[in-house]
């Protein structure tokens, strides 16, 4: 569930990065960007493994549904400071550039063969789960089958990502959470 949750989510961000591939691919090529989009989804594959053992440990010790809403404010209110420290620290920003910036990684950091494609999907997909793992983690916010909430994250990543072009964003939602946090642990 986790997996399928993520790929949607994360699909009309790792679109354009498939398309640039797509483009230079030729020939014997023509594998490269669903290699490429293979390496990637094992990243966030492995994020999901991990959500999932928490999501599972949350409901097993009682502090959250099966469907992941928290049943105690102390989970959301570290999980927002936990995100709005991350929103405002450099890594983040780092990732963020990172993933604004299809052609210049594939400029920089292309790799031959189908096991060149899958390399780089892999590193790609750590720089995404880089940055938006914190933003993923809101689902144990606002509960992990939440629509709505899916909708907002996967809007706000494009804008992020596509839109913006600016470490604004990360900013401001990264003080809001921290606020957001306090107001639940206080």
């Amino acid at each position: 569930m986790w997996t399928a949750m993520m790929a949607v989510m994360m699909l009309p961000v790792v679109g354009p990065w498939v398309l640039v591939m797509r483009r230079t691919a030729t020939g014997s090529q023509t594998l490269l960007p669903g290699l490429f989009f293979s390496g990637y989804l094992l990243v966030w594959t492995i994020f999901s493994l991990f959500a999932a053992t928490v999501q599972t440990i949350l409901f097993s010790t009682g502090l959250a549904s099966p469907m992941g809403v928290p049943t105690n404010p102390l989970v959301p209110g570290v999980i927002l400071v936990i995100a709005g420290i991350f929103q405002i620290a450099p890594l983040k920003n780092r990732c963020l550039i990172h993933c604004q910036s299809p052609i210049g990684f594939f400029l920089t950091s292309w790799r031959d063969g189908r096991a060149g494609a899958v390399q780089m999907g892999i590193r790609h997909g750590f720089h995404c789960v880089g940055c938006c793992w914190a933003l993923m983690a809101l689902a144990f916010v606002a509960g992990v089958m939440n629509l709505t909430w899916m909708i907002g994250v996967t809007l706000f990543i494009v804008f992020d990502h596509a839109i913006l072009r600016t470490p604004v964003l990360s900013r401001v939602s990264g003080a809001f959470f921290l606020i957001a946090g306090m107001w639940f642990l206080i």
